[in-house]
C-alpha cells in the first residue's frame, strides 16, 4: 500500500504545482473557514461549468459534487444565471419585502403538499428555525433525531451519535464540536436510524418531544428502501401528537419535485428545504400546515434576518420552481443514476469486489463492502479504513474525477450517459489498481 499511495501522492503533487506554489506564498492562514488549509493535499477550483469544474492549475475534472447537491441543473446554468443577471442592477437587498417572495410561496403551496413558508438563507437556518416553531406550537421542549443524520452546524444539529459503541439498536449522544453547551444533550432525543427500537424510545419520551426529525434519505447512507420505515414513524408520531418533520435538505427538488415526502407519499407536518432549491445561491425554506406556521404570529416566534427572502435569492429559487414546472427532468435524471449504480455494482459483483454504490435517486455514495447496511453505524462497522478510501478518492482526483469531502456525490440534468460511461470506466480502472495491491 505505501508504494501505490507514493505513486498517488506523486502524481497528485505534479497536477498542483501551481496551486501549492500560490498556498506556499501565504506565510499565515487566515481564513478559518472548514476545508480551507495550507497543507498540500487541498484542491482549490477557480471555476465551474455544466458538469466540470477547474482548479487553479488549469486542470479539468468531472464534477460529481456538484456544490453539494446545489447545482440541478449544472454548474453556472442558464436557467439560474439568466434570471439573476436581469435583476442585479435593481439592486441586490432591500431588508424589505418585495413580490417574488409572494409569488414564490404561492408556487410553492402547490408543488409541496404545505401551506405556508418562511424563507431563510441556509440549511442550518432551516433545520434550527423549524426546531424553534415546532417547541413554541408544542408547548415541549425535546427535539429526536435519527443517527447518522445531518440537520446542520447549529448547536442543536451538532448532536450524534457515538459510532463505536454497541450495534444499530443503541445510540450514544454526544456533541460533534468544543464550544457547545452540554446541556443541549438534555435538549435532544437520539434514535436508531431504520430499527424499531426508535419507536420505543418515542413513545417513552411521547410527552417531552416537540418534533421528530428525520432525512428521508441520509446523506451518510442513501438508499430508496424507506418507505416502511417512514410510514410507520408517521404513525407513531401522529399517535402521540409529535410534529413529524422531514429534513429535504438534500433530497428535495431532487427525487422528485415534491421531494422524499412525494416519493414516498407520506402527509407529514413541516419540512426544510435548501440546496437544490437555491440554484447555487444560498437559500433556506421552512414549509409547514397553516395551523402550525401561524403560531409564528400568534406567538411571536423571532424568523427575521437582514439576508432572508433577498431578491437575488428568491429569483434564482423561482428559477428552479418554473423549470421544475415545465420540465419534467426527474425519469431521465434516476434512470442514469441507476444506469452508474447497476454498472458499477455488477461489476464489483463480477469480480468479487467488496464496493457498492448506494442511492436515493440521484444522490449516491460509495460504500466500501459488500454487506448489508442499515445504517451510518453498519456502514462504519463494515467498511474498509479510511486510509484506503482515500487513496481510492485520490486517485480518482488524480484521473479527472472529483469527490466531494464529505464523499456524498450526485449527478445533474448535464451528466448525460456518454459522461457516466467515462466516469464508470475511470472508478473500475481505480478499483483495478487498488484491487491488484490487494487493498480492496
Amino acid at each position: 500500500m505505501a508504494t501505490l499511495r507514493k505513486e498517488i501522492d506523486i502524481s497528485y503533487n505534479k497536477l498542483q504545482l501551481k496551486t501549492q506554489n500560490k498556498l506556499k506564498s501565504f506565510r499565515k492562514i487566515h481564513c478559518l473557514n472548514e476545508t480551507y488549509s495550507l497543507r498540500d493535499d487541498k484542491v482549490y477550483f477557480e471555476r465551474a461549468k455544466d458538469t466540470y469544474i477547474y482548479d487553479y492549475d488549469g486542470n479539468k475534472y468531472l464534477d460529481f459534487s456538484m456544490g453539494a447537491g446545489t447545482t440541478l441543473f449544472g454548474h453556472a446554468s442558464p436557467i439560474i444565471l439568466d434570471n439573476v443577471k436581469d435583476i442585479l442592477d435593481n439592486g441586490t437587498i432591500f431588508t424589505s419585502p418585495n413580490m417574488k417572495a409572494h409569488e414564490l410561496a404561492e408556487k410553492l403551496n402547490k408543488i409541496l403538499y404545505l401551506d405556508d413558508f418562511i424563507f431563510c438563507n441556509s440549511g442550518a437556518e432551516s433545520t434550527s428555525r423549524a426546531m424553534r416553531i415546532a417547541r413554541a406550537y408544542t408547548n415541549r421542549n425535546k427535539i429526536a433525531i435519527f443517527s447518522g443524520g445531518w440537520h446542520g452546524g447549529h448547536d442543536y444539529g451538532l448532536v450524534d451519535d457515538n459510532y463505536d459503541i454497541g450495534d444499530n439498536s443503541i445510540v450514544t449522544p454526544i456533541l460533534k464540536s468544543q464550544g457547545i453547551p452540554p446541556e443541549i444533550l438534555d435538549t435532544m432525543i437520539l434514535l436508531p436510524y431504520n430499527d424499531k427500537k426508535a419507536f420505543e424510545i418515542i413513545d417513552k419520551n411521547k410527552n417531552d418531544i416537540a418534533a421528530v426529525f428525520i432525512e428521508p434519505s441520509q446523506g451518510s447512507n442513501p438508499r430508496d428502501d424507506m418507505k416502511e420505515f417512514l410510514v410507520e414513524l408517521r404513525g407513531v408520531t401522529k399517535k402521540s401528537n409529535i410534529l413529524l418533520c422531514f429534513d429535504e435538505i438534500i433530497t428535495g427538488f431532487r427525487i422528485a419535485k415534491g421531494g422524499a415526502q412525494e416519493y414516498y407519499d407520506i402527509d407529514i407536518d413541516m419540512a426544510t428545504y435548501a440546496k437544490t432549491i437555491g440554484g447555487g445561491f444560498p437559500f433556506g425554506i421552512i414549509a409547514g400546515k397553516h395551523d402550525i406556521m401561524k403560531t409564528i404570529k400568534e406567538k411571536s416566534i423571532f424568523m427575521g434576518g437582514t439576508f432572508s427572502a433577498n431578491p437575488i435569492s428568491i429569483t434564482s429559487s423561482l428559477s428552479v420552481v418554473n423549470y421544475l414546472l415545465k420540465n419534467d427532468i426527474y425519469e431521465n435524471l434516476n434512470n442514469n443514476a441507476k444506469f452508474l449504480k447497476e454498472s458499477i455494482n455488477n461489476y464489483c459483483i463480477e469480480n468479487n469486489i467488496s464496493l457498492r454504490i448506494s442511492n436515493f435517486g440521484s444522490m449516491f455514495r460509495f460504500i466500501f463492502t459488500d454487506k448489508f447496511i442499515r445504517s451510518r453505524k453498519d456502514r462504519d462497522k463494515y467498511e474498509i479504513p479510511y486510509e484506503i478510501q482515500n487513496v481510492f478518492y485520490k486517485d480518482l482526483l488524480n484521473n479527472g474525477i472529483y469527490i466531494g469531502s464529505n464523499r456524498i456525490n450526485f449527478i445533474s440534468t448535464m451528466h448525460t450517459k456518454k459522461i457516466l460511461e467515462q466516469f464508470i470506466e475511470k472508478v473500475i480502472a481505480t478499483i483495478t489498481k487498488l484491487q491488484k495491491d490487494k487493498l480492496i
